[in-house]
C-alpha cells in the first residue's frame, strides 16, 4: 500500500488531514493517485492508519478509513550514529540503510580529513535534505518511527554528547595480533554496551570520515575523561567508511533482538 507522512494523525474514523505539499505531489505526481484511493498515513512516531484521498480546494487530504495503531516490527532500537559526513551518494546511502536497520537518529559531524564542506551551502540545507532522503526510506521499508537527522555539527560537540560512545576504529584491524574474537572485536563491545541500556545510557556508534581520523582527533578520543569511550574494530579487514557504519549498525541490531 502507498505510504505518506504526516505531521499528525486523527484520532477517529472519519476525521482527517491535511498531506503536506511535498507527500502530495508524489502521490498525484508520481504514483498517479487519485481522489477516493486508499493509503496508508503515518505520523513518524509510530502509529499508522489507513485513509481515503480526497482534494478540498487546492489542497490534498486523508481521510482516516481505520483506527490509528501501532506495529511491533520494525520500530526504531535505542542506537544512534555519529556519521562524519561522506560524499555525495555514500553518505545518502548510509542514511538511507540507517532507516531501514531501525536506528533512532543520525547526527553528520565535520570532522578535519572532512571533504564536505556543510558551512558552503549552510547545515541547514543539509539537514533537510538529508531527512526527505530518510523519510522516503522510512515509507519503503514499512518503519513507522522517524529517524532524526541532527543538524550537522562539529568533532568535538560529538565527545559531549550523553550516550556511550562506541568508537569503531579501522587502525585497530590493522594490528597483527587482532581477531575476531578480540576483547575490542565490536561485537564483544555490544554485548556490554547493550547491557547499560537499562541504566538509561543509550548506545552511539562513532564512525570516522573516508581518510579516518586525524591524529589530533585520535587524541582526543584516547584521553581519560568523565566521558567512556569505547574503542572497538570490525575484525581484520579495513573498511570504507559507510560500509564500517552498517557494519557496526548490523551488529548492534542483531544482538538486541536476541
Amino acid at each position: 500500500m502507498r505510504r505518506a507522512l504526516c505531521s499528525h494523525l486523527p484520532t477517529k474514523i472519519g476525521e482527517a488531514v491535511e498531506i503536506p505539499q511535498l507527500e502530495s505531489n508524489h502521490l498525484i505526481s508520481v504514483l498517479r493517485l487519485k481522489a477516493g484511493d486508499t493509503i496508508e498515513i503515518l505520523d513518524g512516531s509510530g502509529k499508522s492508519a489507513q485513509a481515503s484521498l480526497f482534494h478540498q480546494g487546492k489542497s490534498l487530504f486523508a481521510k482516516l478509513t481505520s483506527e490509528p495503531a501501532g506495529k511491533l516490527e520494525l520500530q526504531s532500537n535505542p542506537l544512534h550514529l555519529s556519521m562524519a559526513i561522506l560524499k555525495g551518494d555514500a553518505m545518502e546511502w548510509v542514511i538511507e540503510k540507517a532507516v531501514e536497520l531501525g536506528v533512532r537518529s543520525l547526527t553528520p559531524f565535520e570532522s578535519e580529513f572532512s571533504v564536505v564542506d556543510v558551512r558552503k551551502k549552510g547545515a541547514e540545507v543539509f539537514q533537510e535534505r538529508w531527512q526527505k532522503i530518510a523519510d522516503q526510506a522510512l515509507k519503503q521499508c514499512g518503519r513507522l518511527s522517524r529517524m532524526t537527522i541532527e543538524l550537522p555539527t562539529t568533532f568535538e560537540n560529538i565527545l559531549l554528547k550523553k550516550t556511550q560512545l562506541i568508537w569503531l576504529d579501522e587502525s585497530l584491524a590493522s594490528t597483527p595480533a587482532v581477531s575476531h574474537w578480540n576483547e575490542n572485536y565490536l561485537s564483544n563491545i555490544a554485548d556490554q554496551v547493550i547491557g547499560k541500556i537499562s541504566e538509561g545510557l543509550e548506545p552511539e556508534l562513532l564512525i570516522g570520515p573516508e581518510g579516518g581520523f586525524s591524529p589530533q582527533e585520535k587524541n582526543r578520543l584516547l584521553q581519560p575523561s568523565k566521558k567512556e569511550i569505547k574503542r572497538a574494530h570490525a575484525g581484520a579487514a579495513i573498511l570504507r567508511a559507510e560500509t564500517a557504519a552498517i557494519f557496526g549498525i548490523s551488529v548492534f541490531t542483531c544482538k538486541m533482538k536476541k
